[in-house]
């Protein structure tokens, strides 16, 4: 193969510059050519041995970045936040950039334009910015290192849905990764800062497959779960001490495989979710969401999933009952088998050091396999609401300061709600209704014929 340099010497001077800056992506500079090659030979200078000068310093250079620097490749989405803010703050740009419109933090976003008796209008345009990322190459020095930047496009698929996101590698001068460890760390905790009261909800990419932050949700507080205290008091306590340091050693010198695993189960809108939701803001731990209909879901990429799971984190599988797992089912549309998701839960390969909760409707239909000690630890059962239940969502919805005597409405409205009658759920979707939103008392009103329609059927 003929290298640049002896295809330079073998072409005229001017064929060769037009092959350089081809080559080099440059070609719209060619028009230019001919009046810069009359100024150079006025001054004494060859163009072709300037070019060949130019493109054996461009070997050098190649060289140097390619054998002499340490590259970081980036494709985790915290890390990637990391890295665009580290460049949105240095206010590194690049001559080929791509825009993307980012959600405002919620203290600038604008909530919409309310007007008494009208309704509320909503500028979407408004409460995004947008924001500029280089996909050229960029220098930035940070603490005394020079870094470079580099970004292209990875293209992602979830459940048959593609879309593209970028990707970075991050290089240094030298043999040591340190810097790029810390000029990472210290802008991941920057741009995470405002992050600190949310939980991560994380998410399956099929293609390639691997876990993506879907989402972040705000941290719920437990007295915003209509839940019996004892319950949530005894579950909190029995994942603390399974978190607790030393924990992992007392379970190895057992023999036992270092999991722990929950069921909750339930009639729907009974706060399975929910209790997951509260459980993750108490640890501030992230929060790994499966669903075993999802299409894309096979034995295969279920078990590569579980063993890209963090130590610490809450795997959730909900609705387990709904993916037919058992001895007896088969056929073409059986993406995960009873088998594989055993393997790849509580099989010998299987990750350790995480909480997992599976949720159901139906616990009885589920293969016992399931559910043996071991692989579900603890039982919780959530029912309908209490009248202790009804009593709290009611004071939750509303604000004490702002109505007197709340809690005797609310005890006045726990009375006239059957006890186990209505899930929390409904009981949360009346209180909601335009009439009920911000009337207790008209709440309280409504209250025996909803009960009554509710019998009725």
């Amino acid at each position: 193969m003929v290298s640049p340099v002896e295809l330079l010497e073998m072409a005229p001077p001017m064929e060769a510059a037009v092959i350089l800056l081809n080559s080099l992506g440059l070609g719209g500079f060619v028009p230019v050519l001919r009046p810069l090659h009359h100024y150079l030979t006025s001054l004494g200078i060859i163009p072709v041995s300037l070019v060949a000068f130019l493109v054996t310093i461009w070997s050098i250079w190649k060289a140097v970045t390619r054998y002499l620097m340490v590259t970081v490749e980036i494709s985790s989405s915290d890390l990637v936040c990391a890295v665009q803010h580290l460049l949105i703050t240095r206010g590194i740009t690049g001559y080929n950039m791509v825009a993307a419109l980012e959600q405002k933090s919620e203290s600038q976003a604008q909530f919409g334009d309310e007007k008494p008796g009208e309704l509320i209008t909503f500028s979407w345009w408004s409460t995004r910015i947008m924001a500029f990322y280089p996909l050229s190459a960029v220098w930035l020095r940070e603490d005394g290192t020079l870094f470079k930047v580099q970004a292209k496009k990875a293209t992602e698929y979830f459940n048959d849905a593609r879309a593209d996101r970028l990707v970075y590698s991050l290089s240094c001068f030298g043999y040591s990764s340190e810097p790029i460890k810390k000029v990472l760390r210290a802008s991941m905790d920057n741009s995470l800062q405002y992050k600190s009261d949310k939980i991560a909800i994380w998410l399956p990419s099929s293609q390639p497959t691997q876990w993506y932050r879907g989402s972040l949700r705000a941290s719920r507080d437990a007295k915003t779960l209509a839940i019996d205290h004892q319950i949530l008091e005894n579950l909190l306590e029995d994942i603390n001490t399974f978190l607790r340091f030393g924990s992992e050693k007392n379970y190895h010198s057992r023999g036992i495989p270092y999991r722990r695993g929950y069921m909750l189960c339930g009639p729907p809108g009974t706060g399975k979710t929910s209790l997951v939701h509260v459980i993750a803001s108490k640890f501030r731990l992230p929060i790994f969401y499966l669903s075993l209909c999802a299409s894309t879901m096979t034995d295969e990429s279920l078990m590569s999933l579980t063993m890209r799971l963090p130590r610490r984190c809450l795997l959730l599988i909900e609705d387990i009952d709904a993916a037919g797992l058992g001895r007896n089912s088969s056929g073409s549309e059986q993406r995960i088998t009873l088998s594989g998701y055993l393997n790849a839960t509580d099989g010998f390969a299987a990750p350790e050091g995480h909480v997992s909760f599976i949720t159901t409707n139906n616990p009885q239909s589920l293969d016992l396999a399931i559910k043996r000690p071991g692989r579900v630890d603890y039982d919780v059962y959530l029912t309908n609401a209490s009248k202790s239940q009804a009593k709290q969502l009611f004071q939750n919805n509303y604000c004490a300061s702002m109505h007197e005597d709340l809690e005797s409405t609310a005890q006045k409205f726990a009375d006239e709600v059957p006890e186990l009658l209505f899930s929390p759920a409904e009981i949360q979707q009346y209180l909601l209704k335009l009439e009920h939103c911000d009337s207790p008392e008209t709440a309280l009103a409504d209250a025996p014929a909803w009960v009554v329609r509710k019998d009725l059927g």
